[in-house]
């Protein structure tokens, strides 16, 4: 059955707001199982509300932030480091070539910090989130303006 409420199912501001309109029609008399029917829900979502709204007040009804998802596998100083790790080149870690390929950054990034990431998540995920790019078989830091200034001089 389609929803006729004029909303996703998980927009967090519309579904507070619910919660409330139906604490307040509840508050004013009106059954659960009107209220329940009105808004597209079981009795048991509207006396569920009821009941936090009776035991935590106003904050009972309020929406929490999302918790839990994924963390990052690698600490944010140790991500900072990365960039100084790179800058070495390969051969500083007994790569034959001096390219950075995505294999070696994964890597590397397992033998400094004991993290291993799939080949395709440091290339599309973690060296453009470091500012790096892809030029030629190898990764490059992004150049900012003054490198290109003394480059041309």
């Amino acid at each position: 059955m389609p929803r006729p409420l004029g909303y996703k199912r998980r927009d967090a501001k519309k579904l507070e707001a619910r919660r409330f309109a139906a604490v307040t029609r509840l508050q004013q008399g009106e059954p659960a199982a009107v209220i329940a029917r009105s808004l597209g829900v079981c009795i048991q979502s509207v006396n569920r509300w009821a009941m936090a709204h009776r035991l935590h007040g106003v904050e009972g009804l309020r929406r929490r932030p999302k918790t839990g998802g994924p963390r990052p596998k690698l600490a944010r100083e140790k991500l900072a480091r990365l960039p100084g790790l790179l800058a070495q080149g390969p051969s500083a870690y007994g790569f034959d070539t001096p390219v950075w390929t995505t294999e070696r950054i994964a890597e590397l990034i397992w033998r400094s910090f004991r993290v291993r990431y799939s080949r395709d998540y440091v290339n599309h995920r973690l060296m453009p989130s470091l500012g790096w790019r892809w030029h030629k078989h190898t990764w490059l830091p992004t150049r900012t303006k003054t490198d290109m200034h003394t480059r041309l001089r």
